[in-house]
């Protein structure tokens, strides 16, 4: 955008403290712990027990910043006490600059032609001093600053409190499934009432392995197969799952010796994370992270076991194993125990809740649009504001 107002380089509007900057690591910080914020890239990340810095200051990320996301800020006005690290240039702005207005500029500013690095990226100092900052009058800056810090605190509170209804609206959910399938949570497997029975996974699932083809063979990928890693599945309550971020071609499932599941198999995550439950509305196949199960017996309802894996979530993250992280390997799915109602029942139970679940679902992508459009509408009024088209 444009700017209405006069435009200087960063270097000519600051000073620059860097070399007074002292890192300290997380175990440094615990045995000097205070009051004292120190800041990093992204923030405040612990209090310490004494001052580096005083004053009106602006901390802008140097490196690990999230300089590629507009949504998220990478500058930051402070004033008082502070102990920074060397991950954040710490800037003094000058007479004529406001602190408050320099940060809110800052984060306007479009990164990816300014810092260097591909899996972390970094803004040299050399590339700060020239970044583009506009130069309303003071007066006008102090104005625009106090506007945008009340509208992004007000935006910010909107957010706060989408993320508090997702997390009573997630937690209403998990109560309704372990009150459908009986289980409170605490020992395993649940009691069984009258007319049901204990059966474990592999007397009713035949349980399916899946791999992953070499990722540097293109002709490996984006065919017609569909294939589901622990990261396409839900997490929370078990979904129907269409297909994943990648598919296979017949070459690539062919290499990797996977196998293609009918539709409606469940999908249960096995590593990283354990737990996570899915149905496949389509044939599909799994990455070595998850197990497949096909129903070979027709008194369980799949769905209704898609919630009662959901509901073992946590009994079988206490039975995986593994030393450098949490694996579930076949033979112990196959054991878990499912309490099965008749079949009626099976479907009456999984029918409601599904219906409850569909509501839920719902309301999930209702509030991610709002989400979406204020982080939208925080970004475009940030900068509409500091480049005066808001006053011109």
């Amino acid at each position: 955008m444009t700017s209405c107002w006069p435009v200087a380089p960063l270097g000519a509007l600051v000073d620059c403290l860097d070399t007074r900057r002292v890192p300290l690591n997380r175990a440094q910080r615990a045995q000097r712990s205070g009051a004292v914020p120190y800041h990093g890239a992204s923030g405040i990340t612990g209090y310490v027990d004494q001052a580096l810095f005083d004053g009106a200051l602006v901390l802008l990320g140097e490196d690990g910043a999230p300089f590629l996301d507009p949504s998220r800020d990478v500058a930051f006005f402070h004033e008082g006490p502070l102990w920074a690290g060397n991950h954040v240039h710490v800037l003094r702005p000058r007479a004529g600059m406001d602190g408050r207005f320099l940060a809110h500029a800052l984060n306007t500013v479009c990164y990816a032609a300014h810092v260097d690095g591909t899996t972390r990226r970094k803004l040299v100092r050399a590339r700060m001093n020239s970044l583009p900052v506009p130069c309303p009058p003071l007066y006008r800056q102090k104005a625009i600053a106090v506007m945008l810090d009340h509208a992004m605190q007000r935006i910010d509170d909107q957010m706060a409190e989408l993320a508090r209804q997702a997390a009573l609206a997630g937690e209403w959910i998990r109560a309704e499934i372990q009150h459908a399938i009986g289980y409170d949570g605490g020992a395993w497997p649940p009691s069984v009432p009258p007319g049901h029975v204990i059966r474990p996974l592999a007397a009713m699932f035949d349980i399916t392995g899946g791999g992953t083809p070499a990722t540097t063979r293109p002709e490996n990928w984006g065919g017609d197969v569909t294939w589901i890693t622990p990261a396409d599945l839900p997490d929370g309550p078990p979904a129907w799952i269409t297909g994943g971020v990648r598919s296979l071609s017949a070459i690539g499932l062919e290499s990797c010796r996977a196998a293609v599941v009918p539709a409606g198999a469940l999908v249960v995550s096995t590593r990283a994370p354990v737990g996570r439950v899915g149905i496949g509305r389509r044939p599909f196949s799994v990455s070595q992270g998850c197990k497949a199960l096909v129903r070979r017996t027709e008194d369980v309802d799949p769905c209704y076991a898609a919630l009662f894996l959901h509901v073992a979530g946590s009994e079988l993250r206490r039975r995986a194993g593994g030393s450098i992280f949490a694996e579930l390997d076949t033979a112990t799915l196959a054991s878990l125990e499912l309490c099965l109602p008749p079949l009626p029942t099976q479907r009456e139970i999984a029918q409601t809740v599904w219906r409850k679940q569909d509501r839920h679902a719902s309301q999930v992508r209702a509030r991610e649009r709002v989400a979406a459009h204020l982080g939208e509408y925080r970004v475009a009024l940030r900068v509409a504001a500091v480049n005066g088209q808001l006053t011109c």
